[in-house]
């Protein structure tokens, strides 16, 4: 009787026991599961580049790494940085120069592997990509490739020396508003991205701008210069010196004769272009698209 009375008891428990360890067999193959992926192998990053024959301004790299990779990865030396792109491309050189590309391979787990860079020297220049602007370098005699035009009765103080173009004001602060710049005309292709890029050098101004214009009107005397303003060089109300290279891109939709405008300017009674002034120098302005 007793016996049976346990055997009682226990009864109601099989089902639970069945269930748990049915629970912590699934929870087990369940983990396993996680360990099914077999390893993924290094990848040994690589690349060649190859002249493209009777060219002397075009390469074509090619991303070479064995084994499985799902992406690739270019810095073609021309300041971008590295940026998704094909397995093979047409890389174009049109000034002369070493550039040194470097290349990324990315594998199907996401880890990218970096190659040894590999630097090329070119010796030829494609004219069509050359300097449009002429005195650029602000060298002895440069200036005379400069327009000028003052839009106020107060004009600019223009001084061509130490490899600069620097400009002041006749008194500091000034006593009545000044507002002018200097400008060289060019031509461009439409459709083409172009780049701007030139030195700056002044202390903290006040008051004042420096704004770079692209546009099709002359520049006049007398005249206030608002024709395609593409960047400001000092901002209003930020004036805090700067020295250093500043830069953009342009394209244009027609071809033809352009003014790059290169204006400046500063409010009475306290404005001021800094003791020292805005000097410019190390002028380009280039076509860059092909």
């Amino acid at each position: 009787m007793k016996s049976s009375k346990v055997l009682n008891i226990y009864k109601p428990l099989f089902p639970l026991i069945l269930c748990a360890l049915i629970l912590v067999g699934c929870n087990k193959e369940s983990n396993n599961s996680y360990e099914v992926y077999a390893p993924v192998d290094s990848l040994a990053a690589a690349f060649t580049v190859t002249p493209v024959p009777g060219n002397d301004t075009k390469f074509v790299i090619t991303n070479t790494t064995p084994g499985e990779f799902v992406g690739t990865r270019w810095d073609i030396g021309k300041g971008s940085g590295l940026q998704m792109g094909k397995t093979s491309d047409t890389v174009f050189y049109p000034q002369a120069g070493t550039y040194t590309i470097k290349m990324q391979a990315l594998d199907k787990r996401g880890k990218l592997y970096s190659a040894t860079p590999i630097s090329l020297t070119t010796t030829k220049s494609d004219p069509l990509f050359d300097n449009l602007i002429k005195g650029g370098k602000m060298n002895a005699g440069d200036d005379q490739y400069w327009g000028r035009y003052d839009a106020t009765t107060n004009k600019i103080v223009w001084t061509l020396a130490n490899n600069a173009y620097t400009a002041t004001t006749a008194t500091r602060p000034v006593t009545s508003q000044v507002n002018g710049g200097t400008y060289q005309a060019v031509q461009v292709v439409a459709n083409k991205t172009y780049r701007f890029k030139m030195n700056v050098s002044y202390a903290a101004p006040q008051d004042a701008w420096l704004e770079l214009y692209f546009g099709t009107a002359v520049p006049a005397e007398g005249k206030d210069y608002v024709d395609n303003k593409k960047l400001s060089l000092i901002a209003w109300g930020t004036w805090v010196g700067f020295t250093g290279e500043k830069f953009v891109d342009v394209t244009f939709g027609a071809s033809g004769t352009i003014y790059v405008v290169i204006k400046m300017g500063c409010n009475s009674p306290s404005g001021g272009f800094s003791q020292q002034g805005i000097g410019i120098s190390n002028v380009d302005f280039r076509r860059i698209q092909e």
